[in-house]
């Protein structure tokens, strides 16, 4: 046994991120947005689909082990990509205000973590939610479920991360920048239909409205849990992927 706490033995390994949770709600938009803007934000080798479409996702994980209890709201930004010709999606930001989670998240799995104040409410009908950062409510949610809609059988999903090091001499990165691909089994368990808006507002360092609303596609309300299971691809060429690297910091 160590006679401090500074070290420690390393976690045991799981098979999923997220086996064993209960289904969690969220608030979720999916919208059309400019193709030339979407298809600017993805590194090599991702490529554009065939319809420019945005998911933006507001999610309540509020769990209780015994006595302890563990609490966190994360949001989710992402585009839809392809990688040799499979679909996924490509989250350019996971707001989160949980602190501990953003160096673990960014360092393990290449998450595009960022700290941020959350909201994410239900009052009978009335649903919202919110993405606050210094100050700026950049992401907003807000509507009224007006029915339920029919519960698909669980589904796969695949989501791109990217994992990097940046470089101690400030240029370029300490080793290639690895692709992630996450292989996901999305369960829904109950979707409701709202209605409301979306809207995206100004912030520079989380630049939402660069990829405009064009169309809201759906706004709903859900319960559905997930297994997420994360495996490197392959080292990216890192001076294609230097561009996309600076946002993850600001």
């Amino acid at each position: 046994m160590s006679l401090t706490r500074w070290v420690q033995p390393p976690s045991e390994p799981t098979a999923s991120l997220t086996d064993g949770l209960p289904p969690l709600p969220s608030l979720e938009a999916v919208y059309l947005t400019d193709p030339a803007a979407l298809a600017e934000v993805l590194p090599p080798p991702l490529k554009p689909p065939a319809e420019p479409r945005v998911h933006v996702r507001i999610t309540d994980i509020d769990l209780g082990f015994g006595t302890h209890r563990h609490k966190e709201l994360v949001g989710y930004f992402a585009v839809e990509a392809e990688l040799d010709g499979e679909p996924g999606e490509y989250p350019l930001l996971i707001p989160i205000d949980l602190e501990p989670a953003i160096a673990i998240s960014r360092e393990r799995f290449g998450e595009p973590k960022k700290l941020a104040d959350l909201t994410l409410t239900r009052n009978g009908a009335d649903v919202a939610g919110t993405v606050t950062r210094q100050g700026v409510a950049f992401l907003e949610m807000s509507g009224r479920v007006t029915g339920e809609l029919p519960t698909p059988a669980p589904y796969p999903a695949r989501q791109f991360w990217i994992k990097f090091s940046p470089s101690v001499s400030g240029a370029g990165f300490d080793g290639d920048p690895l692709l992630i691909v996450v292989e996901q089994t999305r369960t829904p368990h109950a979707i409701e239909r709202v209605e409301g808006d979306l809207v995206l507002r100004e912030l520079p360092g989380c630049p939402v409205v660069d990829l405009p609303v064009r169309e809201l596609v759906s706004l709903t309300w859900q319960l559905r849990s997930s297994a997420n299971t994360p495996k490197v691809v392959g080292p990216l060429d890192p001076v294609a992927f230097a561009p996309f690297a600076p946002i993850r910091y600001q």
